[in-house]
């Protein structure tokens, strides 16, 4: 991506020079993350437990599955002491 002067239009307090962009090794990395977050985001959403679970409560309970693999806030674990 291009870098730029500092002026008039721009709130930073510097020059923002061009960035060299990502190497092919970091591309390659992306990609495949990329590639491995939908094949695992398919395998949760077209999972056999969700027929189980009654329509209306769908999003509350993937809620809930989201929230359960969350790491746990220090609030959290200071209250299960």
């Amino acid at each position: 991506m291009a870098g730029w002067t500092r002026g008039e239009r721009f709130s930073h307090r510097g020059d923002v020079p061009d960035s060299p962009g990502w190497s092919d090794e970091q591309k390659e990395t992306v990609e495949r993350m990329r590639a491995e977050l939908r094949e695992l985001s398919t395998a949760v959403v077209d999972h056999p437990h969700w027929a189980a679970v009654p329509r209306e409560d769908l999003v509350n309970a993937r809620m809930q599955l989201k929230k359960q693999t969350r790491p746990a806030e220090p609030d959290d674990v200071s209250e299960a002491a």
